[in-house]
């Protein structure tokens, strides 16, 4: 049934492929908002974005937690931490997947899903152009 036409789509696929694209347009015009530029990728349901134009108080990277990766704290790790509580927007610290030797490399990316409601990805939007807007 999934390979028979769906709404104004050839097929539910199609539909689907459709939606997350819409969905990732989306996620990326919010993280754009941030100051962040996104990493679109072609598929799936993650993006990554650079966050080297985000500053933070860094006092946040002497936090210490059992989670983390390492001591001191990942620049990635803290700004994640930071946003969720700050701004209320939470990412995925990609230097959780890193090893130590080459947790550097993730510093200045953080890790979105679009693989939610849009109602999430338009609250995130609007979290991120208060905050934001606000610091200038």
């Amino acid at each position: 049934m999934a390979r028979e036409p769906y709404e104004d789509y050839e097929s539910y696929y199609k539909f689907v492929a459709g939606e997350y694209k819409r969905k990732r347009k989306l996620l990326c015009d919010a993280l754009m908002v941030a100051g962040m530029k996104p990493i679109v990728p072609n598929g799936g349901f993650f993006i990554m974005a650079d966050t080297s134009a985000i500053d933070f108080p860094k006092e946040c990277m002497d936090e210490v937690t059992v989670a983390m990766p390492s001591n001191p704290m990942p620049r990635d790790w803290a700004l994640s931490r930071w946003m969720t509580k700050v701004v209320g927007v939470t990412a995925i610290p990609p230097s959780a997947f890193y090893e130590k030797e080459t947790l550097h490399l993730a510093k200045n990316l953080l890790r979105f899903a679009y693989c939610k409601g849009d109602d999430t990805i338009l609250k995130a939007h609007e979290k991120f152009e208060t905050f934001f807007q606000n610091r200038n």
